[in-house]
């Protein structure tokens, strides 16, 4: 006659019910926990990029400074690195994470600053702060290069003046 109580000498049942709960609860949590962290794929190699934006020698106050990849294909960048302008002029690149940098490569640099649009209906159309020329790839004549052997953060300054 086999015996089914919890702590029986069956090595089937040997454990505690309350162990195997908890040890199937591990298991799963470990399951999921390895479902959201991935199976430890990194992100691209990106370079730290920072720099100044100035406007006839003066810091440009508010804008956005795009690093739009110029190719395509095995080795390129994936994707355009975006900064934010600071009150003083500066920036600092993001592409997959905050302030990441920029992946190695080729890119056409666009600046797009202009006043805020307005909150009123009739109120004037928003002002640019520096020639709309320089918020288009096709158009803005600015470039850069960010090496792959890059050991340190990367400056790039920009003076506009036109």
């Amino acid at each position: 006659m086999m015996n089914n109580r919890i702590g029986s000498q069956n090595p089937e049942n040997s454990r505690p019910k309350w162990e195997v709960a908890v040890r199937g609860l591990c298991v799963s949590m470990l399951v999921c926990f390895s479902l959201v962290t991935g199976c430890g794929e990194s992100l691209p190699t990106t370079v730290p990029v920072r720099g100044r934006v100035t406007w006839q020698g003066k810091p440009l106050p508010m804008g956005t400074v795009t690093f739009q990849p110029t190719e395509s294909g095995a080795g390129a960048p994936l994707r355009p690195a975006v900064a934010t302008i600071g009150s003083d002029g500066t920036y600092q690149l993001s592409t997959f994470r905050t302030h990441d940098g920029a992946s190695p490569g080729e890119y056409v640099v666009t600046i797009h600053a202009s006043t805020p649009p307005p909150m009123e209906a009739g109120a004037p159309p928003p002002k640019w702060l520096v020639p709309p020329k320089y918020a288009t790839a096709a158009t803005s004549g600015l470039t850069a290069t960010v090496p792959a052997d890059a050991s340190e953060e990367l400056v790039l300054d920009f003076d506009l003046k036109d």
